[in-house]
């Protein structure tokens, strides 16, 4: 019976080192033939094999695994699984030049994703550096990030950060371009709708758009008047009834209007200015 059970045992030993070869060499096979997919951008199937050796998985490479599935879902707009991706890798790297490269990557999608405060907090556990770049880089993000949020004083000090000391005309270049509250905060959206709720048309005209501002000025205007107009043939109700839908379609479509312009004509100013800086921080550079 002992020379027996002994066999067994050995027989189970070997049984079990044979199929953990197998599956060592597939999982092997797998992550190659997902880096493979990854290469050739058959996007749908590297993430199906990544996930299967991630399933497989005994511990190993798993930062990279993570890293990589984080980038394919990076490439094709889908930040949130990305972030959550990126995070997963930056719990299993003992790297720490990794890390921070993780934490850059996860910052970037909530950016992509226009979550500024997010991208804020995970940028805040960057370590401190001496490196110039490394530190330029992450001002960058934080310039970026307060410009998303429209806290333009914040983000002028991060931008300001980013050029050196001896480039005095670019730092000078960049608080005149925050100075101008023509580029950032004008025209202002509310501003232009109160304006069309007192006087139709008006806050159309004050965004600059002169052609719809008096047109919505002529369409309320008119049917102010046709209502009057009705009043001596027709009674004050029948004239009310009948003036009254147009009149309100036309003056709560015009103040809409009027924001709606205001916001476009603000945004593409704020782009505008935001490319300029854009340009004097590459020359910096």
């Amino acid at each position: 019976m002992n020379s027996i059970k002994k066999l067994y045992i050995l027989s189970l030993m070997i049984c079990n080192l044979f199929i953990f070869t197998i599956e060592a060499q597939t999982l092997e096979e797998s992550l190659n033939f997902a880096d493979k997919q990854f290469e050739l951008k058959n996007y749908r199937l590297a993430i199906k094999e990544y996930q299967r050796v991630l399933f497989f998985n005994d511990g190993k490479n798993l930062d990279y695994i993570y890293k990589q599935l984080a980038t394919v879902y990076f490439i094709n707009g889908y930040y949130a699984d990305a972030a959550h991706n990126y995070e997963l890798a930056y719990k299993t790297t003992f790297n720490d030049s990794l890390k921070s490269e993780l934490i850059f990557k996860k910052a970037s999608c909530y950016m992509l994703d226009s979550k500024f405060r997010l991208a804020i907090f995970e940028l805040m556990n960057l370590p401190d550096s001496s490196d110039i770049q490394f530190n330029n880089r992450k001002n960058f993000y934080f310039a970026v990030c307060y410009w998303g949020l429209e806290e333009f004083k914040k983000s002028k000090k991060y931008f300001l950060s980013i050029i050196p000391d001896d480039r005095k005309e670019d730092k000078e270049k960049i608080i005149l371009l925050f100075s101008k509250k023509k580029n950032l905060y004008r025209p202002n959206p509310k501003t232009a709708k109160i304006m069309s709720m007192i006087l139709p048309g008006s806050g159309q005209i004050y965004s600059g758009d002169i052609k719809n501002g008096l047109n919505s000025f002529v369409l309320t205007g008119g049917f102010v008047v046709l209502g009057i107009y009705m009043t001596e043939y027709y009674t004050f109700f029948d004239a009310f009834l009948t003036a009254a839908p147009w009149f309100m379609r036309y003056y709560q479509g015009g103040f809409q209007k009027a924001k709606q312009i205001a916001t476009q004509k603000r945004d593409k100013r704020r782009n505008k200015t935001y490319k300029e800086i854009l340009s004097i921080i590459s020359v910096a550079d």
